[in-house]
């Protein structure tokens, strides 16, 4: 089976290997943990080989830090133009835009704050259940997308504190149709990355946040 690497060596032990197609890795952590650089680094090394598509559902994407990224590591600026984007505006256009992938026929695809718009579109309490019967139906269009095609699919996910406790957005919904979970933590200066189930003996790794994106400390 080829792997995509994360360009973390421990982390791509922890994942038995890297990112493997037909699956589905969410990647989730609060602000500043990394997630996006991590997401952005997965995709370089996926674009040596294929195009990626990488959705932006909060128009967060910054075209200039993946350039950055490239020429830090020495590869072709031209890499670039094998990025699809997509700006997601809303949940209809992310429910419809899973239709549209096949064609494109990407390795990777990458769902940057997958939950945000489904979030935002549904705040009210008594639209709860309709955000969580929505969102089970978009995960499982792109679970049976990313088998059906084997096509290597990232998400990254918001962490918000409930109670004293840091909960993944969607924790229950999202979790019945991801392969492996990537969970960045941070603590002061100190990074921290567990993969959900971790294979192998050791649970952890660290890391740090350069110019060049995640790298071992």
């Amino acid at each position: 089976m080829a792997f995509i690497s994360t360009g973390l060596l421990g982390l791509d032990e922890l994942l038995g290997g890297g990112i493997s197609a037909g699956t589905i890795t969410d990647i989730s952590g609060p602000g500043g943990s990394g997630k996006t650089q991590l997401a952005m680094q997965i995709s370089l090394n996926s674009l040596q080989q294929s195009t990626v598509l990488y959705q932006d559902t909060s128009g967060g994407f910054r075209p200039e830090r993946m350039l950055e990224m490239i020429k830090m590591r020495g590869l072709e600026p031209s890499l670039l133009d094998d990025v699809i984007v997509a700006r997601i505006t809303n949940t209809a256009e992310q429910l419809e835009y899973v239709k549209k992938i096949p064609a494109m026929q990407p390795r990777l695809v990458v769902i940057e704050n997958i939950t945000d718009l489904f979030s935002f579109e549904y705040s009210k309490e008594s639209s709860m259940l309709e955000k969580h019967v929505l969102f089970i139906k978009y995960m499982h269009e792109l679970s049976f997308l990313a088998v059906q095609n084997k096509i290597a699919v990232v998400v990254t996910n918001v962490v918000r504190n409930m109670d004293g406790r840091e909960v993944e957005n969607l924790n229950n919904s999202i979790s019945m149709f991801v392969h492996k979970k990537i969970k960045l933590q941070k603590d002061g200066k100190k990074y921290q990355a567990q993969v959900l189930p971790s294979f192998g003996g050791k649970k952890e790794i660290l890391y740090t946040i350069t110019q060049s994106g995640i790298e071992a400390p």
